[in-house]
């Protein structure tokens, strides 16, 4: 997915660049491990919404 926003994934007490596989992969994000998405930019909102429905249609996670 492409955003215009800056978009990062917070968990486990590291920040990462969603526009960046290894940065993600670098996590090691497991099953129930509780995430953060933040973004910022003209399009936070759809991207916010894009990614959270992805992630809970995937299985990895679910809204707080």
């Amino acid at each position: 997915m492409s955003f215009q926003s800056e978009v990062e994934l917070q968990a486990m007490g590291k920040t990462v660049n969603l526009k960046s596989i290894m940065g993600l992969m670098s996590l090691g994000i497991y099953k129930g491990e509780e995430v953060t998405i933040k973004a910022e930019g003209e399009d936070e909102e759809k991207a916010i919404a894009l990614l959270s429905d992805f992630m809970i249609s995937e299985g990895l996670g679910r809204l707080a």
